[in-house]
């Protein structure tokens, strides 16, 4: 991995929760762009394994160690430049909690309490009798941390992370305010949204094994899930017309398909001239071909993989802690809290 010269350079930070296996809505929400930004030379990237989020929701421990691991053989699958990017681990990096604290001791409670996450979150544990952690209500300022620790200047994440990103740009500008110029003001780095659709159309791409597209689905896995797929209710026969508008199947066309078949299934759709099974082993053949380079790409990693896995999460786990400690030195200088 190349030592990074920061000078010049514009700082990219993101990570993905170690919640189970990645998959199509992964892909197109997140993966391909950082296989994008990490070949990117004017920029340096660190993407990490949000391990220490997923605490909030996840208990069992064998879990999380196993899907971190997945993850980190799914970031060297899809093509990111494991020579240019740092990989590491969120609870490889200890200073990271240690900024968290600091920031929290300039962070609102109100704050924190109107994040749409928190509501959404206490909400089902409420309604599942669970505890309502106090993990759930600093989530955002721990993520704020791994955003500032690297001093990150571009932040690409998904819509529904955009109140935590503002959250971080308001931290940044209090502390910067309150012991001086410290972070830089970190930037949603926007790109063209796009909407997974989940298999059982009841909304976007989640974890149900019933409703994701999973990066290691074999190509009879594949078949099988779409062939199950919701499609437009309208078309309950073959002679029905449909609205591709409402379709789950034609979303996918929309992400993945040529121009000329997307056409096609189109009007074949609105005029009854192709019928929704069809329409699938269309969608399908190309989802496939989509995942069959990733797929190739894990196959060669082996046996070995793992221990490769492994290896990335300790060098970035070093590379991103020497950078993100001096972060922190400086922050706690300034608060008055230094190291002695």
């Amino acid at each position: 991995m190349e030592r990074f010269d920061s000078k010049g350079r514009d700082v990219v930070l993101s990570g993905i929760r170690a919640t189970g296996s990645l998959h199509l809505g992964n892909y197109f929400g997140a993966l391909r762009h950082f296989v994008s930004l990490s070949l990117d030379e004017t920029k340096n990237c660190f993407f990490f394994v949000a391990n220490l989020h997923t605490l909030t929701t996840r208990t069992n421990p064998e879990e999380i160690k196993r899907d971190l691991q997945k993850i980190v053989l799914d970031f060297i699958s899809v093509g990111i430049n494991m020579e240019r990017a740092v990989i590491f681990a969120q609870s490889s990096v200890p200073e990271t909690c240690e900024l968290a604290w600091l920031l929290n001791c300039v962070t609102p409670v109100a704050d924190l309490e109107r994040m749409p996450h928190f509501k959404e979150k206490k909400d089902q544990k409420i309604s599942s009798c669970e505890i309502v952690n106090a993990g759930l209500l600093t989530y955002p300022v721990l993520m704020a941390a791994d955003i500032l620790g690297p001093r990150a200047n571009l932040v690409p994440v998904g819509e529904d992370q955009h109140p935590h990103v503002e959250l971080a740009r308001e931290l940044a500008r209090r502390f910067n305010l309150l012991f001086g110029e410290t972070f830089p003001i970190p930037q949603l780095l926007e790109s063209e949204a796009v909407r997974v659709p989940g298999l059982d159309g009841t909304g976007k791409m989640g974890k149900s094994d019933q409703n994701t597209i999973d990066l290691a689905d074999t190509r009879e896995i594949v078949n099988k899930k779409f062939a199950q797929a919701v499609t437009d209710p309208a078309r309950k026969r073959r002679i029905d017309s449909g609205d591709p508008s409402v379709c789950n199947i034609y979303a996918f066309h929309a992400l993945v398909s040529s121009s000329e078949d997307i056409r096609k299934v189109s009007e074949g759709c609105r005029t009854a001239g192709i019928g929704c099974i069809e329409c699938k082993v269309i969608v399908s053949r190309y989802i496939n071909d989509l995942l069959a380079p990733i797929q190739q790409r894990r196959a060669e990693l082996g046996e070995k993989g793992k221990k490769y896995a492994l290896e990335i999460l300790s060098e970035g786990g070093k590379k991103a802690r020497s950078v993100i400690a001096q972060t922190v030195a400086e922050a706690k200088d300034k608060m008055g809290v230094p190291f002695y």
